[in-house]
């Protein structure tokens, strides 16, 4: 069964989604969409050439924005990832757009697992081959589309979109395996887990006529909603998530790590900043223990340490309103000393709501709160940035290219002072 029939969807951001519902895990089937929906974001090889930021010293290799390229506004979702090869023309002129506009060198995509698998092939029938589950037309177009990345200049994040976190039978009411284009999780999913990200990391690189295009595989995904950050934070109110969570990073991220050559980053960690009712009663460690149980699971108990941390950020979440500095505890908690491996992206900021966090951004203007972003990439000389989004779309006004294409010339032109001496590689 193809996906293209799909109705017009939202992109759900996690945060917002927990901001509403309040609980740590009732993020609520209500509010999740039916189909695979879009979410949300090199180590020292030294092969993306780097950035100076005006009037500092620190440099910011990757440089970027989530690419979401409206091929069809106002029409139906349509996966143009899966569809490259009937919509690159339109693809490859708004990349081209999107770079000469802003000079970035960067692009975080998704890959949702529901758009790479070959109908009817449930995961007990995943085996050693790739052709066993996959539609092998989808991942080639993600080849075709980093060669023509590599034209530009531009390097890819990949995120690896997978829903198949913790058995369907732990959380079965809202488990995205209840629509028809998402695989069903055995009660052992790191099992196929395993078999999808490894074998289309192996794949892809395998064809890619450069894999140097790909700046990071992300291990990404949500039980609940597919392309989300994963819930990597405490659940008291429902532990076996929290216990099967941690056994699947224990089991999968080595097998991850492993496969292929290209840099890997960590899951996203989400900074719960919500001030509903739940959250309020929160400590600031228990809003960060997305970051802190990952940073033990894979460097204290694993001792496999990711090319790059990658997180979510906030504006002005540091201080946030509870006068917490919600940025610098995470670099802490990561190592001051690997502050230039953690990519600070998702920036919250224009076009977000942010009514139900934590963070004044009264009287901000959209360029004044990407600004202060950029300037907290450069006070902690973290690694790099992307920003959401590419476009507006029919339903989130986040993009620094609104629906009808005009670009927000102050969100880009706050971009082109950050890139002005962006050099390719």
């Amino acid at each position: 069964m193809r996906r293209d029939d799909q109705s017009e969807l939202p992109l759900l951001h996690l945060a917002l989604i927990l901001s509403l519902a309040g609980s740590s895990v009732a993020l609520l089937l209500r509010v999740c969409s039916a189909g695979p929906v879009e979410g949300q974001r090199i180590s020292a090889s030294g092969e993306i050439r780097t950035s100076r930021s005006r009037g500092t010293g620190h440099r910011a290799k990757l440089c970027g924005v989530y690419f979401n390229p409206q091929v069809r506004p106002g029409g139906p979702r349509f996966p143009w990832l899966r569809h490259y090869d009937k919509c690159r023309h339109a693809v490859n002129k708004e990349l081209a757009e999107l770079v000469g506009k802003t000079g970035i060198n960067f692009i975080c995509i998704q890959l949702l697992i529901a758009d790479t698998l070959k109908d009817g092939a449930p995961v007990s029938h995943w085996g050693s081959k790739i052709t066993d589950w996959a539609d092998l037309a989808a991942l080639d177009n993600l080849v075709a589309f980093l060669a023509h990345c590599r034209t530009l200049g531009v390097c890819v994040e990949i995120d690896l979109a997978n829903n198949m976190w913790i058995p369907y039978a732990v959380d079965c009411a809202h488990h995205t395996a209840n629509h028809r284009w998402w695989p069903k999780p055995s009660a052992t999913p790191w099992v196929e887990s395993i078999v999808w990200y490894t074998q289309v990391i192996q794949y892809v690189e395998g064809k890619a006529s450069d894999p140097g295009t790909i700046a990071l595989w992300d291990m990404f995904g949500n039980y609940q909603l597919g392309g989300a950050e994963p819930v990597l934070w405490n659940t008291p109110d429902c532990p076996e998530i929290a216990r099967w969570t941690e056994a699947f990073v224990k089991r999968v991220w080595p097998a991850f790590r492993k496969a292929g050559s290209r840099p890997k980053g960590a899951p996203i960690v989400l900074p719960i900043l919500s001030k509903s009712d739940y959250w309020r009663q929160k400590s600031a460690a228990e809003r960060l223990s997305a970051v802190s149980n990952l940073k033990r699971w894979l460097v204290d108990d694993l001792k496999m340490p990711p090319d790059y941390w990658v997180m979510t950020s906030y504006v002005r979440s540091d201080p946030a309103t509870d006068g917490f500095c919600y940025l610098k505890a995470i670099v802490d908690i990561l190592g001051r000393q690997n502050a230039g491996r953690i990519v600070s992206t998702d920036f919250k900021g224009p076009g977000h709501d942010l009514s139900g966090a934590i963070v004044d951004t009264r009287g901000m203007t959209g360029a004044e709160m990407l600004q202060w972003h950029f300037a907290k990439v450069d006070e902690y000389g973290l690694g790099g940035w992307w920003i959401w989004s590419y476009r507006d779309t029919a339903t989130s006004q986040t993009g620094i290219r609104d629906a009808q294409g005009r670009w927000k010339e102050d969100l880009v032109n706050v971009i082109r002072q950050r890139t002005g001496l962006l050099g390719r590689h």
